[in-house]
This record gives structure tokens, sequence and C-alpha cells, in this order.
């Protein structure tokens, strides 16, 4: 039997094992894997529901300061030092076109603001929607068609092949129809030359072709197999098939390799083989090249899903954490901006700055030489700090007459303690913006009381949080630790004997995007493994860890 030497010279080629030795590997890889297992309780969280954050404004404070802007011209003060006010009492005139444009002003900064927010959240939307790298799917097993064992090739009388000295077309062939398994067949020798034209056609159509190398016998030497996809640019000129291959008196070929080299040489069994046997039975396959295998399939998983497996589970939980804490921001930016918008158009329609509370005026400072941040007006007021909260009706239930909420105030970042005193049962007109709430419920008003002792601005920013009272007793593990399988969530768990085994667990709902509610199947004391990965399966042995992966 001839045998086949390569021989690298100029270019290193890499040589693969078949793929049963791949699965011989893999098994004694299996053999040798040990997972490591982490207690559930290190990695159990808990949950006790969220802050319900609700919009409010301050209803009756017990200061006002009007600040001086520079884009109002004040015509006229209508008050002086000592005098009582009551609420809606005009304190100055404005010239009324100033008025005008920072109304406009006013109302686009709302939109723009608004316009943040609906940009953000699309953006957290996409974030949460993300897969990690820890969930990139594992490749399947490469399948391979049942392959029959080759038949004796019959053994012609005398045969004489005929052979092409050039090889320009297709038309050359005296077999095949170019596809993998029925490739272009041509008769050669080793002066054979085969055209540049020939190649440029085969790359174009991505087509197969094999070559046989007979000497001046008859007899053939080699088969020369190659495919339109594995020629590049550089190879396309005219090639004398044996100026790089070799065969001394015994038979064996020697192929050196260099830059003009590409296709496969394979050394036929007998020298006695007819044109008309298939090839795909008779020559031994080339080895599996399992590494392409696995790098085409990951090259598909990302050019399928977009931007998923490109960020680990913790750079995904940071990025979502710090665009909820933008889009917070930009709420109280868009409520602040409300909340300078509703006061504006107070403003226009009345063409004055007009008292928030019941009190004295106490101070009417010189515009032309205030300082930085000193008011050019200042109201003190008589009664206690009361603010007006709104709330949807889906909400509804958690607030009535002795309830407490939180309240914090916008620029000093101070907060305090009110007690509702009054829920109206009948629904207002304000557009609910609350965050977490249904936008399209019906929204109702509700009066509280700020029982600590705090001075502020009657047309201060406010927000009012409610506590969720819902509270869990189920566990949370890593989303990343649960997987799926027709339908049914599965973990790997630690046996009694130290082996990985496959737990069916019943699962509930997922918080921060990262977190998977535990409602049955999984106890603390347990011990699980992070279940991805080649070697993880059932039956391998365990060791134990404290990491935790997120």
């Amino acid at each position: 039997m001839k045998k086949l030497i390569i021989a690298i010279t100029a270019v290193a080629v890499a040589a693969g094992g078949t793929f049963g030795a791949y699965k011989l590997n893999e098994k004694r890889k299996t053999n040798k894997a040990v997972a490591e297992v982490t207690p559930v309780s290190l990695m159990t969280d808990y949950y006790y529901g969220d802050t319900l954050e609700l919009g409010g404004m301050i209803s009756s404070g017990n200061i006002q300061n009007v600040m001086p802007d520079d884009q109002k011209l004040v015509e006229k003060v209508l008050v002086k030092e000592g005098d009582s006010v009551k609420k809606g009492d005009p304190l100055l005139k404005y010239d009324i076109t100033a008025l005008e444009l920072d109304l406009k002003q006013k109302e686009n900064a709302v939109a723009v603001a608004d316009s943040d927010i609906k940009t953000a959240n699309k953006e957290l939307t996409k974030l949460k929607n993300l897969k990690s790298s820890e969930m990139m799917p594992e490749p399947p097993e490469p399948t391979f068609p049942p392959t029959e064992a080759p038949t004796e090739p019959p053994q012609p009388e005398n045969p004489v092949v005929e052979t092409k000295d050039t090889i320009k077309n297709t038309a050359d062939s005296v077999s095949g129809d170019g596809s993998s398994k029925n490739p272009l067949v041509f008769n050669c020798t080793p002066e054979t030359v085969v055209t540049g034209e020939f190649f440029s056609a085969l790359k174009e159509s991505g087509g197969y072709a094999a070559f046989n190398v007979y000497d001046e016998n008859s007899e053939m030497l080699y088969l020369w197999r190659i495919s339109g996809a594995d020629i590049n640019d550089a190879q396309i000129s005219d090639k004398v098939i044996g100026e790089n291959v070799s065969a001394d008196a015994d038979g064996n070929i020697t192929v050196s390799w260099s830059e003009n080299t590409f296709g496969s040489y394979t050394v036929p069994k007998t020298s006695d083989i007819p044109e008309d046997y298939s090839y795909e039975e008779s020559y031994e396959e080339e080895p599996f090249d399992y590494e392409s295998y696995i790098e085409n399939f990951y090259d598909s998983v990302h050019r399928n899903y977009d931007e998923d497996y490109m960020y680990s589970k913790a750079e995904l939980a940071k990025m979502i954490s710090e665009k909820e804490n933008e889009i917070t921001k930009l709420e109280i930016d868009k409520k602040s901006a409300e909340l300078e918008y509703r006061i504006a158009k107070e403003q226009k329609e009345s063409g004055s700055v007009i008292a928030r509370i019941d009190g004295v005026v106490t101070q009417i400072n010189d515009a032309e030489s205030l300082e930085s941040g000193q008011p050019y007006l200042v109201v003190q007021g008589e009664g206690g700090l009361t603010v007006k909260g709104y709330i949807g009706e889906l909400n509804l239930d958690k607030v009535s007459p002795g309830s407490i909420v939180n309240i914090t105030f916008w620029e000093t970042g101070e907060m305090a303690e009110a007690e509702v005193t009054e829920v109206n049962n009948v629904p207002v007109s304000y557009e609910s913006q609350n965050w977490g709430e249904n936008p399209n419920s019906s929204t109702y008003e509700f009066t509280a009381a700020v029982t600590d002792d705090i001075t502020v601005p009657s047309d201060a920013g406010i927000s009012i949080t409610l506590p969720y009272q819902e509270e869990s007793s189920s566990i949370y593990i890593p989303k990343v630790y649960v997987r799926e399988e027709d339908g049914r969530s599965y973990v790997f768990k630690a046996d009694e004997n130290g082996r990985l085994k496959k737990q069916y667990v019943k699962t509930g709902k997922t918080i921060y995007g990262y977190e998977t509610e535990i409602l049955g199947g999984l106890s603390e004391s347990d011990k699980i493994c992070f279940p991805y990965g080649k070697n993880i399966k059932e039956g391998i042995k365990t060791k134990d860890s404290d990491e935790v992966l997120w």
C-alpha cells in the first residue's frame, strides 16, 4: 500500500485528530472532570418588595422665597415689608412679554426631559433583554451520516487511461457534477497544467473537483481533491499538478507545502481503480476539524443575536443599575421641569408672582445689590407644612388617613415623614407619572401633614415614597444557575455521593433582571454548580467551593 508523507516547508499545517479520536479524548476528559459546587445558602437572597415612588407637590409651605430672574423684568412690587398676605395674593408684577418667552422655554424643557426618559427606558429594556456571556449556548455534538464499508473495486484487465495535458474548463472532466459527493473528475499526469481560468471558475461556483494523477503506465499515483471555497485570489494562476509532489520507487508520495498549495492529497488502496468508481467510498475521509466547527457555531450565534453574550452577568447587572439610576435622575429632572412650567404658566396667566402661603412679608431686598442665592422677596408662613400626593387606583388601598409616607426635598436632599390626613375618592385629571404604576389607570389625590420640624420654600420640588408592604419568604438565586429543558427548569446539584445530579425546580418571578425565585425542589442546604461547560453533565465528581457567579 502506498503512503502519503506531508513535508512542511513554507506554511505550517496543523494535523487534527479524527472525530473518533476526539470522542475518545472527550470521554477521558469527562472521567477526569470535576464540577465546583457552591452552597445555596451562600447565594440566597430575599425579596421584600419595592418602594413605590409617587408624584406630589407642597400644598402649604412655611416659607416662600421669591428668587430674582434675569429673564423677567419686574414692573412693580405690590407689597411692602410687614404686610400680611393670603394665599393667592399678588406680590409683584412682571412684564408680560418676558413671561410669555419664559413659559415657552419651560414648556420646551418638559418636552426634552420627557424625550430623554423615553430614550433611556428603551435602552434599559434592551439591556434587560440581552443574554449574558454565561448563557452562551453549548454547540451541539456534530452528527455524521451512517457510512457503509467500502466495497472492493473490480479489477479491470489492462486498464488504459486517457489523460489531459491541459485542463481549461469543466468540459475536460470524465464524470461528476461538481458537488461535494460527486465532484468533477479529471484524468491527469503529474505534468498536466490546470489553468488559472479553471481555478477562477471553480472559485466562483464553489464547486468541487478531483484530479486522478496517473504515471506513464496508467497506474494511479494519487488523488488531488480541491474545493472552490479553498482557493484564494493569490492561487489563481496556471499550476502544474505535480510541481510540489514526488513519488519514490516504493510508491511513497511526498507533498512539499507552499503558499500555492491547497486541497487534499490521498493515495488509493490499489492502483487499479476504474474511472467510474465512487471516490467517496474508495478514499479515506479527511480528519474532522472540530475547532473550525466550534468557531463557526459561535460566529453564527453572534451574527444571529446581535449584542447577546457580549457582556457577563455582572457587567449587565452593573449597566442595568446605572441606567435605572440615570432614569431616576431624569424622572426628578422632569418633575422639576413640570413644576417650573406650572409656576411659569400661573405667572403668565396672572402676570404676577402670587403668594403660595398665608403669612407675612419679612424681606424685600434691593434688586441691584442682591448676592448670589439671596431671595428678592420672602414670605414667612403661619401654618404647618402640608403636601399633596397622587397615587394610581391600583395602589389606592395602600394610603388611608393615618398612613405614614416619606418626603424627599430635591434641592436639599432632606427627608421627612408625613401623616396622611385625607384621601380624595374622586379621580383627578392629573396624569400619573409615578414610577412603577400603570400610566393608564385613574389617579387620586391625597393630603399629608409633615410631622417633622423642617423649613422649606413653598415651591420646593418633592418626591413621595410609599413602602410596599408585600413580603416574600421565598429564596432567590442567581438566574445563571437555572437552565430550562422542554419547558421545565432545573439545576445541577451534588448528590449524597458527591456526584452531579440534575434537579428539577419550580420557579417564580425574576427580580432585578438577574435573580430567580425558587418555589420548590431546592433548599439552602443543597450545593449547586454553574450549569454551563462542555464537561458539565450528570455523574461527574463535585468539589466544594464558596464562589458565587452573578
